[in-house]
């Protein structure tokens, strides 16, 4: 089921041989390349060298990629606006105690849910994993109705979009780290530090080495670091 939602576009978008012995980690993405390919499914996790962007410290959560261009939800960004407050129509009580996040700069006046479910839900579209997505009023109604928790919907204010090929063109950059997301992540209590615990994995400090240029010595692989050593 395709989702009815007209894509936006931003025109600003943006192992070792001797083990453990070596104090050094190998870069597991350099500027210019990712490990992973972007598709429904992934995040986007923008680069230390996006600090200050729009997209600065940013976790996207890609909804579609394809020939019509990309969709994403920006997972790690909350608002102190609450559901209910964007929607004062809504009469049922529950909507006060869910916040709506930042999904992107684009679409603000539309707002779009995700949620995790065993079995597919009528009206949402499948993502990928057990994470269905729609901005079909009568679905959000109905998640009200079912007093739906937090730990399984979560509502975005917006939305991030690509054009076809812009987001090639940032990945190319080097803008953006792609890796499988984790939907446990993004309907946690912890998406505020989200961006943070992913960066230090992805990019962790100290002297990073690209792998490419070099290939490491053998040397020591069979042989003791300490060896030759007396200990006293």
């Amino acid at each position: 089921m395709a989702i009815c939602i007209a894509l936006g576009v931003l025109l600003a978008g943006e192992s070792v041989a001797c083990g453990p012995l070596y104090p050094i980690s190998i870069s597991p993405a350099l500027p210019g390349t990712t490990s992973e390919e972007p598709g429904p499914g992934m995040f986007l996790v923008a680069r230390r060298a996006l600090d200050g962007s729009h997209f600065g410290q940013s976790v996207v959560y890609l909804v579609e990629h394809g020939e019509k261009g990309t969709l994403g939800l920006i997972v790690n960004r909350s608002s102190d606006v609450s559901l209910s407050e964007a929607l004062p129509d809504i009469e049922d009580g529950q909507a006060t105690t869910h916040a709506l996040y930042y999904g992107g700069p684009v679409g603000i006046p539309m707002i779009l849910m995700l949620m995790r479910s065993k079995s597919a839900v009528r009206g949402m579209a499948h993502v990928a994993e057990d994470v269905y997505v729609s901005s079909d009023r009568r679905v959000l109604d109905e998640i009200l109705e079912t007093k739906k928790p937090a730990n399984e919907v979560r509502f975005y204010l917006g939305h991030s979009g690509w054009a076809v090929g812009q987001l090639d063109s940032e990945l190319e950059r080097g803008s953006w780290h792609v890796v499988k997301a984790d939907s446990d992540a993004i309907f946690s209590g912890e998406t505020g530090s989200l961006w943070q615990r992913l960066i230090e994995r992805l990019e962790p400090t100290g002297i990073q080495v690209d792998s490419r240029s070099f290939r490491p010595t053998t040397a020591c692989a069979n042989k003791p670091l300490l060896s030759s050593l007396s200990l006293r």
